[in-house]
């Protein structure tokens, strides 16, 4: 039994898997960290965090439990995925994780794009050669951010808007959030399809992240949702190295 854990800064997610297939997975805050109850046996533990004070506490207690120790992913120590950047230690390893995922099951050249507490689009090319990649705020962060940096916008509720043109202050937060991300994402494909110089048609365009199915429901751009595409490349990982 494989257990996979996704630390990220707004939530972390434990999955147990045998072989490839998912039994179980966990959703748990990441502020407070607790790890969930795991009555079954464990034989090997792959970790990708973004959070460095919880690796530690993981660490110690997974250790205790388990009576092995965890695996954390890096860009690193990746063997399946070349990675052409100059400073790999600067790289979220979610981002390489997705990445590897992409490439290994949808193949390349592809765009994956995670709706998580930041918006990021990694890019991953023909050969499978992590290439690069674009950082943008969160939606939830850009949310929070009106509210909290200005006198009169109130805290909204994340979802589809109504219409583009909003007929109340909420209903034009939310055109601006929703489809404003939206179309940040195309005008974001394009200028990387651009950049690659190929044509769409062989580009992937793979998105993942809580918000990703909001988003999607706004444009024609993404190819495929994979929602545990991070935890399936956490289990590929697993695999390579148990070999």
């Amino acid at each position: 039994m494989q257990l996979v854990i996704d630390v990220g800064n707004t939530n972390v997610v434990y999955a147990l898997f045998r072989g490839k297939k998912k039994l179980r997975q966990w959703r748990l805050p990441t502020a407070p960290w607790r790890l969930p109850t795991i009555n079954k046996p464990v034989e090997q533990i792959i970790i990708a965090s973004v959070v460095p004070k919880l690796n530690q506490p993981l660490q110690r207690q997974l250790s205790a439990k388990f009576g092995l120790p965890p695996h954390f992913v890096t860009a690193a120590n990746i063997p399946q995925l070349k990675i052409r950047l100059k400073n790999k230690s600067e790289i979220g390893a979610d981002r390489v994780v997705d990445a590897l995922a992409a490439w290994q099951l949808y193949g390349g050249p592809a765009i994956v794009i995670d709706f998580g507490t930041a918006t990021t689009l990694d890019v991953v090319s023909a050969r499978g050669e992590y290439v690069g990649g674009v950082i943008a705020p969160g939606l939830m962060m850009a949310r929070d951010a009106l509210h909290t940096k200005t006198a009169k916008l109130p805290k909204i509720s994340i979802k589809s808007p109504i219409r583009v043109i909003g007929n109340s202050t909420k209903q034009a937060m939310r055109s601006g959030l929703v489809i404003g991300y939206a179309a940040m994402i195309e005008g974001l494909v394009q200028r990387i399809q651009s950049a690659l110089k190929i044509p769409r048609s062989k580009l992937k365009v793979i998105a993942t992240g809580g918000l990703a199915r909001l988003i999607c429901q706004q444009t024609a751009i993404i190819d495929t949702i994979d929602q545990d595409l991070t935890l399936k490349g956490l289990q590929l990982i697993g695999e390579k190295y148990e070999r």
